[in-house]
């Protein structure tokens, strides 16, 4: 008997420090899906992207490459009161779950207090673990409050994230549907020939990539559209040839 209460003691005791743990950690980014067309490409061709599984009526940053660690100090900023109070970091899009706001205003008696981003497009404040910012992982525009009017007091905002080597966005923007879908067509970046991550991601954190095959050898104006014309082709020449009879040779005339 004694051995069952202790059974159920730590088993109460490990659940406690699971939800316990769960409640400090980061959310994960929840997972989208992107297929590219086509997978291999040339630098400074076209490559079409199309996902789904992404948030509803929202923007979507792509980026291209490695991940690469940012940090950004003396941001400009606006705001009045207790906020929001805003600005931007240098590099994005970022990948969600890692970015890091400071805010000291100790020139003005005030404290140094940072707003943790939690993966989901917020972040928590460290003075009392509360929501009380927000991070955009497509624009990489920040804001953040606080419960005192600190007008006029000099702030020093500085960040870190991860970002990736180049932000190929369309110019446009890549909006999604009101079912988390989106189409967009991308410039692949000039660089060495290799394998590169392609990775969508929206306001809310949702994410996903893919890896696309960077050939410097395939064809110069190759577009996505004329390799899709190019493929469908040689699928109905394949298809005619073989349901084409073939030729049977009457033999039954013989040769003098």
């Amino acid at each position: 008997m004694k051995k069952m209460q202790h059974k159920k003691r730590a088993y109460a005791i490990a659940l406690v420090a699971f939800m316990s743990l769960l409640a400090i950690m980061p959310l994960a980014s929840a997972a989208g899906a992107i297929t590219l067309t086509p997978t291999a490409q040339a630098p400074g061709a076209s490559v079409s992207v199309s996902g789904t599984g992404f948030g509803a009526t929202t923007a979507v940053g792509i980026g291209f490459g490695a991940e690469v660690k940012g940090s950004d100090a003396n941001m400009a900023y606006s705001g009045t009161g207790t906020g929001p109070y805003t600005g931007r970091i240098s590099h994005y899009p970022i990948k969600p779950g890692n970015f890091a706001l400071t805010s000291d205003t100790s020139s003005g008696a005030g404290i140094v207090s940072t707003y943790t981003d939690v993966g989901d497009g917020t972040t928590r404040w460290s003075y009392d673990g509360t929501i009380m910012g927000t991070i955009n992982y497509t624009t990489g525009a920040w804001s953040r409050s606080t419960t005192v009017d600190v007008t006029g007091i000099a702030a020093n905002y500085s960040a870190t994230y991860i970002y990736y080597q180049y932000n190929v966005t369309p110019a446009a923007g890549v909006p999604t549907s009101a079912s988390g879908t989106f189409t967009a067509s991308i410039t692949v970046t000039a660089v060495a020939n290799g394998i590169y991550n392609v990775t969508a991601i929206d306001s809310k954190g949702n994410l996903a990539f893919k890896s696309l095959t960077v050939d410097s050898t395939i064809p110069e104006g190759l577009t996505v559209g004329v390799m899709i014309s190019l493929s469908t082709v040689a699928v109905i020449v394949s298809a005619r040839y073989f349901r084409k009879p073939p030729k049977i040779r009457n033999s039954s005339r013989a040769k003098l």
